[in-house]
């Protein structure tokens, strides 16, 4: 099942502001540093084994990705940060990966948190890892937790020069990426659905047992944690064009209010999910409950056909010297047809009184 309380460990109170610890788990045994540095002429990929390396990649007529894989080394981080004057403040952030999707604004950079979520089919449950972007004049930093993502597609558009991604600046390339993360999250609902579709089924099978609700809560608990995630992406791409027009060309703001739309697509789809999943967990209880007053309505009809034939055997169990029936020769066959007529009788009755 789906931890609702997922997230980084706090860091230890009384630490000075910018203290970098690094709150999350060790996913990668080195951490690797891959770099793009392209034009709309030419493309060069780079694997880099220290930071050193950066500064001579830094070109004005170039933009550079810097691809950081880890985040459990905090040197190494503070020594990228020294490189492109990063504020300490947010080297704290990238090593805190409890953070809530934001954006900041630097001397010259912007600075973003985003969650990348991948549905994990095999367990049920969702993987969620902080990126974190660095968004410079011409280049862009980009932070993960561990190797492997969803942003091959944009690594293939670059080395391909498919569209316009090798044209545009570092603008550009930001928004590629958040497209990939936002795209990733329909397939994640898509994920969802089909772990959702069944339950509609199951709710109307009374023998759905416990099965159903503690698959509800998975479901749940799995759109809150989406929710809390993809929610505060909107008050992102609302700041940058608020105030981020220094770093974003006119040509690519059309294209984040179209991932503004499509956050919010995904949003309203989390909300109707969540709605529907409600709906299943009463359909379900009223199904039980129903189930429940079929059965106490049939025990009902059978104790209360069972009165008057109690009330007769309570009369001639009694030990009185003078009973005349009990003297009869058909007498015990009389008092049978007399409990048989009335059964007969009493369910005839509640047949048309339309209780059975």
């Amino acid at each position: 099942m789906q931890n609702l309380y997922i997230g980084a460990k706090p860091k230890k109170p009384g630490l000075l502001p910018g203290t970098m610890i690094f709150t999350g788990e060790r996913k990668v045994g080195e951490i690797t540093l891959e770099a793009f540095r392209y034009n709309a002429t030419e493309i060069q990929r780079f694997e880099l084994k220290k930071p050193a390396e950066i500064p001579a990649l830094l070109h004005d007529d170039a933009i550079l990705w810097l691809n950081v894989n880890g985040l459990h080394a905090p040197e190494i981080i503070a020594e990228i940060g020294a490189i492109f004057g990063i504020n300490s403040l947010f080297l704290e952030d990238i090593l805190n990966v409890g953070q809530r999707p934001k954006v900041e604004f630097g001397p010259d950079y912007l600075f973003y948190v985003q969650k990348m979520i991948r549905a994990n089919q095999a367990e049920e449950c969702l993987n969620i890892e902080q990126i974190s972007f660095i968004h410079g004049r011409n280049y862009l930093l980009t932070f993960q937790e561990t190797e492997g993502d969803v942003f091959d597609s944009v690594r293939q558009r670059l080395t391909k020069n498919i569209g316009r991604i090798r044209k545009a600046g570092a603008d550009y390339l930001a928004y590629a990426l958040m497209d990939m993360l936002v795209d990733q999250y329909f397939v994640v609902l898509d994920n969802l659905r089909e772990l959702l579709e069944p339950l509609d089924d199951d709710a109307l099978d009374p023998s759905a047992g416990e099965d159903l609700p503690a698959a509800v809560r998975n479901c749940k608990n799995q759109l809150i944690l989406l929710r809390r995630s993809i929610s505060p992406m909107r008050e992102v791409i609302d700041g940058i064009l608020r105030d981020g027009g220094d770093f974003w060309e006119d040509a690519t703001v059309p294209y984040l209010n179209d991932l503004r739309d499509h956050l919010l697509t995904v949003t309203e789809t989390i909300d109707s999910y969540r709605e529907n999943l409600s709906g299943v967990l009463e359909l379900h209880l009223a199904m039980l409950s129903q189930k429940m007053n079929s059965i106490m309505r049939i025990l009902t009809v059978i104790a209360t056909i069972f009165i008057p034939l109690t009330f007769a055997a309570g009369i001639y169990g009694m030990n009185f010297d003078y009973m005349p029936e009990l003297r009869w020769h058909y007498g015990y066959y009389l008092f049978w047809g007399f409990c048989l007529i009335i059964g007969v009788l009493m369910l005839a009755a509640f047949k048309w009184k339309k209780w059975l």
